[in-house]
């Protein structure tokens, strides 16, 4: 198995998207994990959930699950479609809520870790801010 391999299975990616790439950054103390999807993939309005043509991509990171002693982050090119009804809108991704900048399971992580610690202790254990 190969380190796509394994972040696509570990991470839970849904079908249309897929890990296209690993890259661990030693000196930063990082593993950045690219995901796509393709350009043939359907998208949806994240209001109406119609099928709706492609307007453009932007680039977004979410902070996830640390890797070993590894900080992990995800980042996706996320279309946003232009929907006739509601107009250009970004699509969801399965992984994150809207305008997150966490992944689901980093965010149940810190919560899990809220219930024993105090704000400033997690912060500190996580390498997080609360700005």
């Amino acid at each position: 198995m190969n380190d796509k391999d394994l972040y696509q299975q570990i991470l839970g990616i849904p079908k249309p998207w897929s890990v296209t790439d690993v890259g661990l950054k030693l000196d930063g103390g990082k593993i950045e994990v690219r995901v796509s999807a393709p350009s043939s993939a359907d998208m949806h309005c994240p209001v109406c959930q119609k099928v709706c043509p492609r307007h453009d991509k932007r680039e977004r990171r979410w902070r996830h699950l640390d890797t070993c002693q590894y900080q992990t982050v995800l980042v996706a090119q996320v279309p946003r479609v232009k929907c006739e009804e509601h107009g250009i809108k970004q699509i969801n991704v399965p992984w994150a809520e809207e305008r997150s900048r966490f992944t689901a399971l980093f965010e149940i992580l810190v919560i899990d870790w809220l219930k024993e610690a105090s704000v400033s202790a997690v912060a500190r254990q996580l390498d997080i801010r609360w700005e």
